[in-house]
């Protein structure tokens, strides 16, 4: 195997350089300045060599030293000052250079590259650390010693003077330095972290939840959270090495995620898939398809081979056949379930910080077994996890999260006397200081420490310690690790063989010497992983960019020619090596053949990837995949893939996706086709989606798109292009009904659009496009306020549901929700919204969720239902986050629901977590929007006017009765025109629910407790309780019936509305 000499490395650089030279020249004779030279490069070479440096070259008087060449130390830049120092001591008492040399020295630390060949004669040093060495001995004075800030931060054994600043020639910014006072006189103690617990509690915790899932069969999850090296896969051994006498008959499954996992979509599972169906990497797709099926209908899985089906394509071994996601989820939960009843299972996810999102939904999902399942989910993470999901294991009562602290001194100690086998106290103290309660640190110490055989030869960081370690390893061993670090936290002999055409039983004799020596651990077949994740970003670290590029194509292409009838399960892999490569091949040699060819394999295989995702249900992975492969088409595949990423988006991004789709397709007079697509996505996004549209079209920008669009229709063929811009341009009442009413002929033209584009749906059997035009119907409905309509035509779409993809789904009912709650029957548009966000996984359609999410948050809150309500909105809140933070008008009604009720329970929490939606969807919108209204809500005002949108026809109902309830609760000043006008409007309208508000205002404002009576009946025939209770404790204050008012603030303090109540109480 051939090993590399060229490496990234951070090592220390040391200058010196006397001063003076030139004038000592002339004064002195050749000879002498030639005996007085000798004497001071052999001073200069002892002292480096001394402190374990090596000089790599003498520059006519200046000499420079390396420290971390051919080997780390740890302590490179304790040792390098060290050197320097001594070397200024040497010379200043030599007796023939003392009075007759001045030095100057530069000390620097930073990444080079470097040859480890010590046979080249020199090392070939490059980068910023020798430059910034050099400069720093320029500037100082004689006998100085100036280190720079990286120096001085690692050099814990000296004492510095104040910070100064080098104008350094080539320096585009000073340079921060200080100069070396000298060792210190006293070894400053280090910090050590807080005493905190051991790890024997941990295990019994771990051992606790496994008795009573295993005993009682009950599903468990356990999160242990910790930063690297604390002892998060120790503890899980230990607890595996445990379970056998628990449960022998126990089934041990791990899922685990790689450092560029949020790439790889739900590669982990993959392993749990081959561990329960006893299959391996290698085996045939169509072997792995039937395996899945016979695993799953042997543990009784009803409906077997749909699963296997769906199993097959989450790992890719099915295709890219799309599937819907909360099949492909529940699948995965009945299969665990199903095998958990038969005998104990055990699932490890390791490193799931890493893990892609959607295989964070699926986790999240999966967690939740039900029924007498004895499954014990374990999951390995970075605190990282918890920043990109705050509430995750939130709210299971199965939960339990256990935090892994440092260890505490005295167990720290313990460890650290096991592992040297011996009680020495001055190095149990040293390591125990220095790893601060990280097993991990202790134990590379340790054995860092019983390799060099000295205490002084310690490093002060882990990195330095494993690359320390690393240095002392037989030059094959140690390049087994750096090839295995391009594959990530696990490798295959066989595939670093084929990185520099080695032969794999060598390479795997090596990996057996590297088990020994407790670098990795062997997992199946030929593969290993590193034991820590530490040790292969150490080695990755270690390789130069050109390196890096060369291997990770060479990656790719084994990956490639092994695949077989694999390819579309590693497609997420290859696209990652191929981009790696292509990345570094094109910022260092961008126009060579091989730069080229690898360019064009990343683009190939990135679309595969998404691809994949797409069919798996996974959005956000398909759309980063498509916009990672921009940088690699061919710039006549850009239009096609822009579109691609508007069909998977939605709102402002999705309307700009379609834009430069059909500006590319006019550029390059593209088939009429491709364009009338292009142009209806983009009519599709701002009439059908105007709630998701930040920058509001104009009217005369609509006129001029649907204009375009009809004279391509005149010469488009394509039966699917037509459809689309048919049923889009329907939509057109829906969108015009924020700027004013439609007209009848406008009407008519979107109804026969409409008509049409179902035609040729019906014709295509396309379900997706037929639900769309049943859509637009509904648009054309709601734009004459014939809510029936609207509805009738949902629930159409909702007859041929299970053909339908999962955004038409969501969005049937969704119209389900919206129409029946303007029509006041709120029983049904909760049971609706229900039983569709009961189907709904984490993560899923973020759009379109958002929408039901709304109305359903909404539906509760009016209905009493708070505790549920609260749950659904913080959904609301994660679907908008999923989705980018997009202008979400349509979402404002959810987070309105949330802040009344956190307003109302004084909940800070949900008030301040509504608040910022709010604010950061209106700042999408113009100030001209009436969206803007709701600034005042947000301030607890209702901002109504005497000619506020709710008589013009011309403002979402909700937020009227929602603004006309505030002002009601506050006791405002509500303007005539609203009370008489706005009542006019909703009735006229058909939406009980704003008619009940106004009345209830009329009746405060005119004192008229028949007015509330109206009120009252309507709210109790929708069964509104928060509604119901004020306008009863109102008409009780009215007609002096104290009982009555006594019973609607009892009704009130039930749900926690302190904040009416109080209001209430303090005005009577």
């Amino acid at each position: 195997m051939a090993v590399s000499t060229e490496e990234r490395r951070i090592v220390t650089v040391l200058f010196a350089d006397m001063a003076g030279s030139t004038a000592l020249g002339e004064e002195l004779d050749p000879e002498e300045m030639r005996r007085l030279l000798a004497r001071y490069y052999g001073i200069a070479r002892e002292c480096v060599e001394q402190h374990g440096g090596t000089v790599e070259k003498f520059i006519g008087d200046a000499v420079m030293a390396v420290f971390g060449l051919p080997s780390a130390h740890g302590d490179d830049p304790d040792r390098a000052v060290a050197a320097a120092l001594m070397m200024r001591d040497r010379i200043r008492e030599d007796e023939l250079l003392n009075g007759r040399l001045a030095i100057r020295f530069g000390v620097s630390t930073g990444e080079v590259v470097a040859s480890r060949d010590q046979s080249a004669g020199d090392f070939l040093i490059t980068g910023d650390a020798t430059n910034v060495a050099a400069r720093l001995q320029q500037e100082a004075e004689p006998w100085a010693i100036l280190a720079s800030d990286r120096t001085v931060r690692a050099a814990n054994n000296f004492e510095f003077g104040e910070e100064v600043e080098v104008r350094a020639r080539g320096k585009s910014a000073p340079v921060p330095a200080r100069q070396v006072i000298g060792p210190k006189k006293a070894k400053a103690t280090r910090r050590v972290r807080l005493p905190l617990m051991g790890r024997e509690n941990d295990l019994a915790q771990l051992q606790l939840v496994a008795r009573r899932a295993v005993s009682e069969r009950r599903p468990a999850l356990v999160s242990v959270i910790a930063p690297a090296g604390v002892g998060k896969t120790r503890l899980v051994e230990e607890f595996l090495g445990w379970l056998p006498s628990l449960a022998p008959d126990a089934t041990v499954a791990t899922a685990q995620c790689l450092p560029y996992g949020q790439q790889l979509t739900y590669w982990p599972m993959r392993q749990v898939i081959f561990t329960l169906t006893n299959k391996t990497e290698d085996s045939p797709p169509a072997e792995v398809r039937e395996a899945i099926g016979s695993w799953l209908r042997d543990v009784g899985v009803e409906d077997a081979d749909r699963d296997a089906r769906l199993l097959a394509a989450t790992i890719g071994e099915a295709g890219t056949e799309g599937v819907d996601k909360d099949l492909l989820f529940a699948a995965w939960r009945s299969a665990i379930e199903a095998t958990a009843r038969r005998n104990p299972l055990v699932i490890v996810f390791e490193d799931l910080h890493w893990s892609s999102d959607s295989l964070l939904d699926l986790a999240q999902f999966v967690m939740q077994p039900r029924g007498d399942a004895a499954v014990l989910m374990i999951v390995l993470a970075r605190p990282e996890l918890l920043d990109r999901r705050p509430n995750w294991g939130g709210g299971k009562l199965n939960h339990l999260a256990i935090a892994l602290e440092p260890l505490a001194p005295n167990a720290i100690g313990d460890l650290v006397r096991h592992l040297l086998d011996s009680d020495a106290p001055d190095v149990v103290k040293l390591v125990a200081e220095r790893a601060e309660g990280n097993p991990f640190y202790a134990g590379e110490l340790v054995r860092s420490y019983l390799e060099h055989g000295s205490l002084e030869r310690l490093p002060d960081t882990v990195q330095g310690t494993v690359l320390a370690r690393l240095d002392l390893l037989p030059p094959e061993e140690r390049r087994v690790l750096q090839l295995g670090s391009v594959f990530g936290r696990a490798f295959r002999a066989a595939g670093v063989a084929a990185l520099e055409l080695g032969e794999a039983p060598q390479v795997a004799a090596l990996c057996e010497n590297l088990v020994d020596r407790d670098l990795i651990r062997p997992t199946e077949s030929d593969r290993f992983a590193f034991r820590h994740i530490l040790i292969q970003e150490v080695a990755y670290g270690t390789l130069p960019r050109t390196e890096r590029a060369r291997l990770h194509a060479a990656a790719a292409r084994w990956g490639e020619s092994t695949a077989g009838e694999r390819e579309v399960a590693l497609a997420e892999v290859l696209a990652f090596h191929y981009r790696e490569a292509a990345v570094l091949y094109t910022a260092l040699e961008p126009n060579t053949e091989a730069t080229q060819q690898t360019r064009k394999q990343a683009g190939k295989w990135l679309l595969k990837a998404a691809d994949v995702a797409a069919a798996a249900g996974a959005t956000p992975e398909a759309v980063r995949h498509v916009r990672a492969s921009f940088d690699f088409v061919e710039a006549g595949q850009l239009p096609r893939l822009h579109e691609r990423i508007g069909d998977l988006t939605a709102g402002d991004s999705g309307l700009e996706e379609y834009r430069l789709a059909l500006e590319q397709y006019e550029a390059v007079n593209a088939p009429v086709e491709d364009q009338l697509r292009a142009l209806a996505g983009m009519l599709m996004v701002s009439t059908r989606w105007a709630g998701s549209v930040g920058d509001r079209p104009s009217e005369e920008w609509m006129a001029d798109l649907r204009a375009r669009g009809r004279r391509l229709l005149k010469r488009a063929n394509d039966r699917y292009s037509i459809g689309r811009f048919l049923a889009a341009d329907a939509f057109f009442p829906f969108w015009i009904q924020g700027i004013r009413e439609p007209t009848p002929q406008e009407l008519v033209l979107s109804k026969a659009s409409a008509d049409r584009a179902i035609e040729i749906a019906t014709e295509l059997d396309d379900p997706d496009l037929l639900s769309t035009a049943l859509d637009a119907t509904t648009g054309v409905s709601q734009a004459t306020n014939d809510w029936a309509g609207g509805l009738e035509s949902a629930r159409r779409r909702i007859a041929f549901e299970e053909r339908l993809g999962l955004y038409e789904r969501l969005d049937a009912h969704s119209m389900v929700a919206w129409m029946t709650y303007r029509m006041g029957d709120l029983a049904t548009a909760e049971k609706d919204s229900g039983e569709m966000a009961g189907r709904l996984l984490p993560g899923q359609a973020p759009y379109p969720a958002l929408h039901l999410f709304a109305w359903r948050s909404l539906t509760l809150m009016m209905l009493g239902r708070w505790d549920e309500a609260v749950p659904v909105f913080y959904r609301a809140l994660e679907a908008w986050n999923d989705a980018g933070r997009h202008a979400a008008g349509y979402g404002l009604r959810g987070f309105m629901a949330g802040l009344d009720i956190g307003r109302a329970r004084g909940d800070a929490r949900l008030v301040g977590a509504a608040v910022e939606a709010m604010e950061s969807i209106l700042a999408r919108f113009p100030a001209s929007h009436s969206n803007q209204l709701l600034h005042a809500y947000i301030r607890g005002e209702s901002g109504l006017t005497a000619n506020d949108p709710i008589m013009q026809g011309r403002y979402w109902f909700e937020a009227a009765e929602r603004r006309v309830s505030l002002a009601c609760d506050h006791r405002e000043q509500i303007p005539r025109e609203v009370l008489e006008e706005g009542l006019a409007r909703a009735i006229q309208v058909g939406v009980p629910l704003l008619e009940a508000q106004i009345r209830r205002a009329r009746g405060l404002a005119y004192r008229d407790a028949s007015e509330l009576s109206l009120a009252i009946e309507t709210w109790e025939r929708i069964g509104v309780v928060p509604q119901l209770g004020r306008a009863r404790a109102e008409r009780g204050l009215i007609t002096g019936d104290a009982a009555e008012t006594d019973a609607g603030l009892a009704m009130l303090k039930k749900l926690g509305d302190v904040d009416y109540v109080d209001r209430f109480v303090t005005r009577v």
